[in-house]
């Protein structure tokens, strides 16, 4: 997950490449730098902004670093835009081009851009795959008036639409080296339609990020509660539908648990301050993504019960209780005689009368 707080798009340039066309005619250079109005410039930025902020983006590193053209390629342009930028954004369209040979692979333009955004530097590839473009048209027959559809030709993805395929490359090497958004790949599919853009263009290697995001969801939760002005009850409700989302289901998604930890009926502005809140605790203890597949290793530690046993008594206390100190509290420490023994208070307990 990447929130963009601050995106500007300093220079781009487009290039077409058509694989649907034989013998490699439909790769089409620009010698030139695209001459950005206002609106073409929102129309990229709006565009690049989807991509960083997509649930599905993956952080990665390049592989076979003294051989990968395309790392070689983006980091001789980032390190020197004026003199690099047309050359090498001409380099990077063959390279993805010459990775589109199955024509099952959809047409596009490829946009590439220098931008800044949250104060980092990012050469930005966007695949604006083709849309046919549709409109109305009227005349008179003799039979009176029609009204029908001619196509227009091929066109851009509408701003909305969500991109394919992009990938955002930095010059500093800290934590990744690039992001990657491969919404067509999936988990099973092997196949060249699916592994071009990724393997045989960028040639990267996916960040195994769902320990850190799984543990930052958890520690998000924990954090935000502690702050936060909403009830005990809440609280706790809060805690125990993160834990048992993260035991019970595979996959994550932030902002659909936010919303619905929070009643449509509240005050529109106090709900969203709410939100916004627990969605930047999670940021702060390191999720990434606002999309991603659990860490059933740590899924496994919270399913487990925690049995602790006393002469004449014995507790199993489930993990989402255990570690909540409103419910259980648990002081280890060492007796007289040098053994681990314990101090358990139990907050809250029903009391159930016995005949």
């Amino acid at each position: 997950m990447l929130k963009v707080e601050e995106l500007e798009i300093r220079s781009a340039i487009i290039h077409r490449l058509d694989n649907q066309k034989d013998n490699g005619s439909g790769l089409d250079l620009s010698d030139l730098p695209l001459r950005m109005d206002n609106e073409l410039k929102t129309v990229l930025e709006t565009h690049t902004i989807s991509g960083f902020q997509d649930g599905r983006i993956r952080y990665a590193n390049f592989l076979d670093k003294d051989i990968n053209l395309v790392l070689t390629e983006s980091y001789k342009l980032l390190d020197n835009p004026n003199n690099e930028f047309i050359t090498g954004s001409k380099k990077l369209a063959r390279l993805l081009f010459t990775a589109m040979t199955n024509k099952s692979i959809s047409a596009a333009d490829i946009a590439v851009c220098l931008a800044t955004c949250n104060n980092v530097e990012y050469l930005c590839l966007l695949k604006l795959d083709y849309k046919d473009n549709y409109i109305s048209e009227s005349f008179d027959t003799p039979a009176g008036r029609y009204i029908g559809i001619k196509k227009l030709g091929s066109g851009w993805p509408q701003l909305g639409t969500k991109l394919q395929k992009a990938a955002f490359i930095k010059r500093t090497n800290e934590e990744f080296e690039l992001i990657i958004l491969d919404r067509q790949k999936s988990k099973t599919d092997q196949t060249d339609i699916s592994l071009f853009f990724q393997k045989s263009f960028l040639n990267v290697e996916i960040i195994d990020d769902s320990k850190m995001n799984t543990s930052g969801f958890i520690k998000g939760v924990k954090e935000f509660i502690k702050t936060s002005s909403i009830s005990p009850e809440k609280k706790r409700s809060i805690v125990d539908n993160a834990i048992n989302l993260v035991v019970n289901t595979e996959n994550i998604n932030l902002n659909q648990f936010v919303e619905s930890q929070f009643s449509e009926n509240l005050p529109v502005d106090e709900r969203k301050l709410y939100m916004d809140s627990l969605i930047a605790e999670f940021e702060r203890q390191g999720v990434r993504r606002a999309e991603f597949v659990k860490s059933q290793d740590i899924a496994n530690i919270y399913a487990k019960k925690r049995k602790i046993t006393l002469e004449g008594i014995k507790l199993e206390v489930e993990s989402a209780i255990y570690d909540d100190p409103d419910k259980f509290k648990f002081t280890p420490y060492l007796n007289e005689e040098g053994i681990e023994v314990a101090d358990v208070i139990i907050k809250g307990l029903k009391i159930n009368k016995m005949d």
